[in-house]
């Protein structure tokens, strides 16, 4: 009993080693680039399934949030936290805590805005951002399979620049045959951190 118990904790830490080399974010041995701009968004998002044809809250996917974007000449990253910290979270959309990243291509829209290309932990896709600050993101889901409920993950989000706020809603929805069936939405609000220039 005890020798079983002994490999099954060495096993346990052997896989726990293993899950920590791991990550959303691109590896590199150099310094960061110093970016064009950079800001800070923070904030809370409130869940929401779609069940009989209405949204009903789902307070227990919940999460607080914590976004650093980093913009460039043609393309910005951003990096964002999540911590779903309500005691009854079931796992189902995974860990209570999660890094995600995101790598967005720019290039110049007749509209004055910028077309975009996604890269991310999350899936590919693409977008609008409008001359505004507001955006458009559709991600086609990495994660795919017969028991997960979505294929498409879209991003909406409103900045308004005077008063330092950010709306984003974050859609999980799949597609096919011309029609869209919503799974759930996060609606998330937030203040947005710029850093403060000598």
């Amino acid at each position: 009993m005890k020798r079983t118990l002994s490999i099954l904790l060495a096993l346990a830490a052997f896989l726990a080693g293993c899950s920590s080399t791991r990550s959303p974010l691109p590896l590199t041995d150099s310094p960061p680039v110093v970016p064009s701009s950079s800001s800070v968004f923070v904030g809370h998002a409130r869940a929401f399934r779609f069940a009989e044809g209405a949204w009903v809250a789902a307070p227990d996917h919940d999460y607080d949030f914590l976004v650093l974007e980093r913009r460039f000449a043609d393309h910005w990253e951003a990096v964002k936290e999540i911590h779903r910290r309500h005691p009854k979270y079931d796992g189902r959309a995974g860990p209570r805590d999660q890094t995600v990243y995101f790598y967005v291509r720019m290039s110049p829209a007749p509209d004055g805005g910028y077309d975009l290309v996604v890269e991310s932990s999350l899936g590919h896709g693409s977008g609008h951002e409008k001359a505004g600050g507001g955006l458009v993101l559709e991600l086609s889901s990495d994660q795919k399979g017969w028991f997960v409920p979505f294929d498409t993950i879209r991003i909406l989000q409103d900045r308004p620049a005077v008063d330092g706020r950010i709306k984003e809603t974050v859609e999980l929805l799949s597609k096919g045959k011309g029609r869209e069936a919503p799974f759930m939405k996060m609606e998330e609000e937030g203040l947005v951190y710029l850093p403060v220039h000598p």
